[in-house]
Formats: structure tokens, C-alpha cells, sequence
């Protein structure tokens, strides 16, 4: 009898618990408003309105998100990639911002379990490096990377996984910040009316490059070095094929076919001065991603010395972080448009 009363009384105890508990913390929390987007492969899918746990890891979307008041977005727990390997353009992530419990969570291209485990994230955005490596830095196959990213999915299952990125391949700068833009202030409404008035002004600036691009004639070749002693370039069609179609400039050798690997179709310097472009756009991988700089040599090279570029001063260095790393963010878009208007301004 006595070892009845004992139990009675815990259970009583326990019910007690619980309901002063269920006074704390409020009922179970409601189910999350969801809303439909376009994501980067342009499926419709399904993402979470104003999520207070967030996984980022795209620069671009990080960058369109600082640019317009990161702080609406309501976001409580931002996982990053690496905050000590964010370029300069994202110092914000780095510092603490207040209200925003702000952690590391592998990088572009590895996915941390440990630190989501911990994060518990509502919202997923991936880019389009996403799923390329594993936790030593390896590069995965197709069809490790295909395991990975549904290993991923099935572990986080409450979780909401959306692709917001540039389509390189595709070279559709202007349609995927619109997408991008439009899908950010689906998932955060209070973010909505700055999103668009920044597109706005983005497109009026491309168009503006555009027309005067075209009207110059100018013959334009975008060059890249992906290290300090070699060199590709891009063609229309290509993954920096938006210098050509999205911002006028006429192609220094139209009769080429695109390379639509990532680094551009590799070449020499005799090629560049063969075709002889007015005027060169170079892009320094190897100074963006932190070897050494392969601007100097391509400057002393005695083939591209006797380029009408070269010899008119009018090969220009683009800021590697904003074309090579966060192409698609406001901020960004805004620096391409002004390393192209150091070339439009002497028109």
C-alpha cells in the first residue's frame, strides 16, 4: 500500500513538473509557414518562412543578405562556412553580430554533420559547390557527392534543403540574381522591398554597360590565370560568357566554341595576341584564392606586351572574390559593375 502511495505521489510530481514546464516554455510550437520557390535547377520547392536556424553555404547569398540588413532576417543560429577563410567582402560574418549566434560549419564544399547536429537547422541553402568534398579535403567523385548530398537530406529530415546559387554553366547572371532575389524575399518578407529595389538597380547598371559596350565595338576577351604560369580564357556561352551577352561586349573571336569547364579553356599568350582584343578583362584566380599572383606575369609576357590591349592600357583586373567566388551577390554584382565601368567611363 505504502509502495502505491509512494508511486502515486511521482506521478503527481511528475505531471506537476511537466505542466509548470508547459507554462515556461508555451505549447508544443506551431508548424512552420512554408512557402514555394524557384531554387538554381529551377524546381519548385519548399522552404521555410523567416527559419530562426539557418545554414548558409553559398557566398552569394550570405552577401545579398548583409547587403540589405542581415539583421531582419530574424535569424537567431547562422552556420557558415570556415568564418576564418570568408573573404574580406563578408568580414560581417566574421565579427559578432548582435542577436545572431554565428558558427563555422565546413566550407563550400563539405557539409559538417558534427556542427548541424548541433545547430538543428530549419533551412538549408546550398551552392553550387556543395557536396564536392569530404572531411579531408578530398575531392568526390559524381557519384560520392550524389551520396553524400542524400545522406545528408535523410539525416536532416525536419530540415528544409534549397540550391540558390549561379548556374556557371549556364552564364545567366541577370535571370539568376532575379531568381535569387525573388526566393530571399519569399523566405524572409521583411527583406522583400530592399531585394527588389536593389535588383533594380543592378539591372538598370547592366543595362546601362550593355548599350555602351555594343555601341563601342569594342572586342573584348575575358582572361583568367588559374596560377601564376598558366592561362585560360572564357567565350560567349561559357561561365563568365555574361562579359559578352549580359554586358554587350562584342567577342574577340566569335568563331571559338565555348569551354564550359570551370576554369575556362586553357591557352597561350601567342592566342590572345592572335586575336588581339581591344580590350582584356582579367580575372587572377591564383591571387583569389591565396597563391601567388599570376597578373604580373601575364603583364610582362612579350605576346601579350604587343596586344592593342596592352598597348592602350586597357586590360583590366577584376576583383577575383566578387566574379570568382560570390558571383550572384548584391554587393558583388555592384563590384563587377564597377571594375566594367573603368573601361565604359573612358568611351
Amino acid at each position: 500500500m505504502k509502495k502505491c502511495i509512494a508511486m502515486a505521489a511521482l506521478v503527481l510530481a511528475l505531471a506537476a513538473g511537466l505542466s509548470a514546464r508547459a507554462r515556461v516554455e508555451g505549447e508544443a510550437p506551431a508548424r512552420l509557414e512554408t512557402v514555394k520557390i524557384l531554387d538554381t535547377t529551377l524546381e519548385e520547392v519548399e522552404a521555410v518562412v523567416n527559419p530562426q536556424v539557418v545554414a548558409i553555404y553559398d557566398y552569394s547569398i550570405l552577401d545579398t543578405l548583409a547587403s540589405v540588413g542581415f539583421e531582419q532576417t530574424g535569424i537567431k543560429t547562422l552556420v557558415v562556412p570556415s568564418r576564418s577563410t570568408l573573404p574580406d567582402a563578408l568580414a560581417y560574418y566574421k565579427a559578432e553580430v548582435p542577436g545572431t549566434r554565428i558558427i563555422s560549419g565546413g566550407s563550400l564544399f563539405f557539409i559538417d554533420w558534427d556542427v548541424l547536429d548541433l545547430a538543428a537547422p530549419q533551412l538549408v541553402i546550398l551552392g553550387g559547390r556543395s557536396f564536392g568534398m569530404n572531411a579531408s579535403g578530398q575531392r568526390l567523385n559524381t557519384e560520392d557527392a550524389a551520396a553524400f548530398r542524400a545522406n545528408t537530406y535523410s539525416r536532416y529530415s525536419n530540415a528544409r534543403f534549397i540550391k540558390l546559387s549561379v548556374d556557371a554553366s549556364k552564364s545567366t547572371l541577370d535571370q539568376d540574381i532575379l531568381r535569387n532575389v525573388t526566393a530571399l524575399g519569399s523566405i524572409f518578407p521583411a527583406l522583400k522591398g530592399d531585394l527588389d529595389a536593389r535588383y533594380r538597380e543592378i539591372k538598370a547598371d547592366m543595362d546601362t554597360i550593355k548599350a555602351k559596350a555594343r555601341q563601342s565595338g569594342a572586342r573584348a576577351l575575358f582572361v583568367m590565370t588559374p596560377d601564376p604560369s598558366s592561362i585560360s580564357v572564357f567565350l560567349p556561352g561559357s561561365r563568365f560568357g555574361m562579359l559578352y551577352n549580359e554586358f554587350g561586349f562584342t567577342p574577340a573571336d566569335p568563331s571559338a566554341s565555348a569551354d564550359f569547364s570551370a576554369h575556362g579553356a586553357a591557352t597561350a599568350a601567342e592566342y590572345i595576341l592572335a586575336v588581339n582584343p581591344d580590350v582584356i578583362f582579367l580575372l587572377d584566380r591564383a591571387a583569389t584564392v591565396g597563391t601567388e599572383a599570376g597578373e604580373t606575369n601575364f603583364k610582362n609576357d612579350a605576346s601579350i606586351r604587343q596586344t592593342t590591349a596592352f598597348k592602350n592600357n586597357r586590360i583590366y583586373t577584376l576583383d577575383g572574390d566578387s566574379w570568382y567566388t560570390m558571383t550572384g551577390g548584391i554587393q558583388a554584382t555592384r563590384q563587377m559593375i564597377q571594375d566594367l565601368m573603368r573601361f565604359i567611363d573612358t568611351l
